[in-house]
């Protein structure tokens, strides 16, 4: 195994981990195969699928791509999905997005290119009326971060929408080859000093993009299932309530998911993952349903973001403190760090800060649950106990509220 490239170093670059979310995850089934990125089965009734699809917003010049033009994406989403023995596993990467995270982060040959996931590719779905969750992923990492968590939420009956930045993201590629890389060396620079003037300019200019992106999405998924003509697998669109939509992110992409929340009505519900707060919602706060999900060090004094924030939140809302879990416990990498050595490879600090001892499995359990028991309640309407209080389950869970 290769150097930990992708991962912060020490305790003082904490706040790099904390926002960046730079750990592009990787893939694999849901048994552990050999070094192949671990994936739990999903535990609820419905199969997931997923499909890729392509997007051109023609209204609006990419303002991250050095040539301008119109702003495109790569969106993935998962769904329940019919049964079918037609339809394969589908790969977690497309091939050059699976090499360029191999070799950045320095893992296992095979960890990402080879690995599968629980969901069948281009399955049609299964009917019926499911809650929308968006996702977006942290600084100039993917949109494949939370797999995990999207085929724990589509096999529990939501539809799951997750988009990666182009020009920003490490890498996204699309249906023709091009593989487009991360056009500004400050997009991902801004993780490490995130409160200066400089970054903080450039941290609004990436989450301006990317709360466009979700509006643009959102419109696009109301048109295809108005017009019934979408690039989607058959059903998918048909099955969207899109009275029942929220959205969560981990690291930057939990700031997108308030921001988000904030400027666009749709949206009813969100989660952020471990993730500093940027732009005006991060002292005007929110109205509506909002969880957040903190590592072990992430508090109000370590970040000043969340001193703002957290005070101004008035709808429901539930800080929680995953004790010995380090920032990327909350994505796909997170478990499977034990088995790939990276304590190894880092110093005691840094493990601390990027994973810490909570271990593979158990970190990543309790991320499913806490977060689809928030969207169960809040767009599903069904009772979810676990969010009420401190529970004899999940003794490494803290309820937590700004200043104490």
């Amino acid at each position: 195994m290769g150097s930990s490239r992708g991962f912060s170093r020490s305790v003082t670059t904490v706040l790099v981990a904390a926002l960046c979310a730079v750990v592009l995850p990787a893939s694999a089934a849901a048994e552990e195969d050999g070094n192949q990125i671990y994936l739990p089965e999903p535990d609820g009734p419905y199969q997931p699928g997923t499909s890729l699809v392509h997007l051109v917003d023609d209204n609006r010049v990419d303002d991250l791509a050095p040539d301008g033009g119109d702003r495109e994406l790569m969106a993935q989403v998962w769904y329940p999905a019919m049964p079918s023995p037609w339809h394969q596993p589908a790969p977690y990467a497309q091939p050059q997005e699976a090499a360029a995270i191999e070799y950045f982060y320095g893992l296992p040959e095979g960890a990402v290119k080879d690995a599968a996931t629980n969901s069948l590719l281009g399955a049609p779905a299964l009917p019926g009326d499911r809650p929308v969750v968006f996702f977006y992923h942290g600084i100039c990492a993917s949109r494949t971060d939370t797999t995990a968590l999207n085929e724990r939420l589509a096999s529990n009956g939501f539809v799951v929408v997750a988009l990666a930045s182009t020009h920003e993201s490490d890498g996204v590629e699309f249906p023709d080859g091009r593989f487009v890389r991360t056009s500004d060396p400050d997009f991902c620079l801004a993780g490490g000093d995130p409160f200066s003037e400089k970054y903080d300019a450039v941290l609004n200019r990436l989450q301006e993009t990317r709360v466009g992106d979700v509006g643009f999405v959102l419109d696009q998924l109301t048109e295809w299932q108005n017009t019934g003509r979408s690039p989607l697998p058959l059903g998918v669109a048909r099955s969207l309530d899109l009275d029942r939509v929220g959205i969560m992110g981990h690291s930057f992409g939990g700031s997108t998911a308030a921001q988000s929340l904030a400027d666009d009505p749709r949206l009813d519900a969100g989660v952020d993952l471990d993730g500093l707060i940027v732009g005006s919602v991060r002292k005007a706060g929110l109205d509506k349903p909002f969880l957040v999900i903190g590592s072990d060090y992430h508090d109000e004094v370590q970040d000043p973001s969340w001193a703002d924030f957290l005070p101004a939140l008035t709808g429901w809302h539930q800080w929680l403190r995953l004790v010995d879990a380090g920032h990327y416990r909350f994505v796909d990498i997170g478990g499977s760090a034990g088995k790939w050595g990276l304590a190894e490879m880092m110093p005691p600090e840094a493990w601390t800060a990027n994973f810490g001892d909570i271990g593979d499995h158990r970190s990543q359990d309790i991320v499913l649950d806490y977060t689809t028991a928030f969207f169960q309640r809040f767009l599903a309407g069904k009772k979810s106990p676990i969010l009420d209080g401190p529970s004899a389950e999940y003794p490494e869970i803290e309820f937590k509220t700004a200043g104490g």
